[in-house]
């Protein structure tokens, strides 16, 4: 399967106060390391969901409505070109190659043959929505048409794309819990800078 990397960073950052994938990380931005990592786990091919030069961004359809709008614009700019998009957002500063690795593994388990048919729709870790991989289909992009346009804002809710089209979850080891932490504001971010040290120190 052809799969690209999606990085989530099209947000406003209201709670931060500044742009979190412009925060900073041994010397690398936030959006940097996303992207980084992405392409260490194998997706040659990495796009951001926002507008950042020096990156192969894609822009929201429609502005004002969360990651339901990023990933309705990456999945129908990129839907003749790959068979599914892996989606990551910039503000989980502190998550590893093998999570994303973990969750991989368990939808190429879940797709046993090279029937198009048979492939499922995909996968998410449970506890925390993202990481999530979603395959691109006809369903997938009938479905976020819809909710972008929709008046109804509970039907833009990533908890409903994920039941309404049967995504997989995965659950994550309970020791692993904290490299899933996002960063909303400037305490979750204080705290990730308290882990990652001590994740260095254990070293």
């Amino acid at each position: 399967m052809k799969i690209a990397g999606v990085v989530l960073a099209g947000g406003q950052s209201l709670r931060m106060g500044q742009d979190k994938a412009m925060l900073t990380i041994e010397q690398r931005t936030l959006l940097e390391r996303s992207v980084n990592l992405l392409q260490n786990v194998g997706f040659e091919d990495c796009f951001v969901s926002g507008h950042y030069d020096d990156f192969d961004c894609i822009i929201d359809q429609q502005a004002g409505l969360g990651p339901i709008a990023g990933i309705e614009a990456c999945a129908k700019q990129l839907y003749r070109h790959y068979d599914a998009i892996f989606i990551i957002p910039v503000d989980m500063p502190l998550l590893a190659i093998q999570d994303c690795r973990n969750l991989l593994q368990y939808f190429l388990t879940l797709n046993t043959t090279n029937d198009k048919l048979t492939i499922p729709p995909g996968v998410y870790y449970q506890q925390t929505t993202f990481p999530m991989l979603l395959t691109l289909n006809e369903p997938l992009l009938d479905y976020l048409a819809e909710v972008v346009t929709t008046t109804h804002k509970k039907h833009r809710s990533l908890y409903r794309l994920l039941e309404t089209l049967n995504i997989k979850g995965f659950n994550q080891k309970e020791t692993d819990a904290f490299r899933f932490e996002n960063t909303n504001t400037p305490e979750q971010w204080q705290h990730c800078l308290s882990m990652l040290r001590v994740m260095k120190q254990s070293k």
